[in-house]
């Protein structure tokens, strides 16, 4: 799959609700895997259970590394990893954390969030859509102390996800036009402070920023 394509994928799951009842559906998905890979996989997620981790997270990457034909010597060692990141996550994140949370806060972690920006989160800012935007923030090239100010900006405006989501489009053309990180930062500071509930000017066809309808596929 490639980048856009997750991004788009677990902007979709922030947005929509997991709930409990997703947890034994992909177990249950998962089990049309090959048994190497599927008594293993087990072996896993009963792990991260007694840890009072969510499994479901584990069992939807199987699924999406069987489907993209990674042999069990290289998928199972991936997930071992993923295991360990959610563990991971989890402890940055402190308390119970929903299945959302962890895997934007694994992704932020695999994208190059350093572990402390996680860990200093305030609670309000610890939700599935801003841990997207914040690794894809840094992803575009942002540090990670001024795409954590962006964000926070954002939010001080009470900005929908929807207009969340469209930051770090924004952000990756200023990058472009402005040549520097600073300057490309206070451009979009600037440009959060003057758009109120909308940031960012119109998209090209095709590039507009995602919202639940066309994460739900309703256009």
């Amino acid at each position: 799959m490639r980048r856009a394509n997750w991004w788009m994928a677990l902007a979709a799951l922030c947005l929509l609700p997991w709930p409990a009842e997703a947890q034994p559906v992909f177990r249950e998905r998962a089990r049309q895997l090959p048994p190497a890979i599927l008594v293993p996989v087990d072996e896993l997620a009963a792990a991260l259970e007694r840890d009072g981790l969510p499994s479901g997270p584990l069992f939807a990457k199987a699924l999406e590394g069987a489907a993209k034909g990674v042999p069990a010597d290289r998928l199972l060692p991936a997930l071992d990893r993923y295991g360990a990141r959610l563990r991971q996550a989890r402890s940055l994140l402190g308390g119970a954390v929903e299945p959302a949370v962890l895997m934007a806060g694994v992704d932020a972690l695999t994208r190059g969030v350093p572990p402390a920006t996680l860990r200093g989160l305030r609670q309000p800012e610890r939700r599935p859509v801003t841990l997207v935007v914040l690794a894809d923030l840094v992803g575009s090239g942002l540090p990670a102390d001024q795409a954590l100010t962006v964000v926070r900006d954002a939010m001080a405006r009470r900005a929908a996800d929807d207009a969340l989501l469209g930051i770090p489009a924004l952000a990756r053309r200023l990058l472009r036009e402005r040549g520097s990180t600073d300057a490309a930062f206070q451009a979009l500071r600037q440009r959060i402070r003057q758009g109120g509930g909308r940031i960012g000017p119109p998209a090209p066809p095709g590039s507009e920023p995602l919202s639940r309808d066309r994460l739900r596929g309703g256009g």
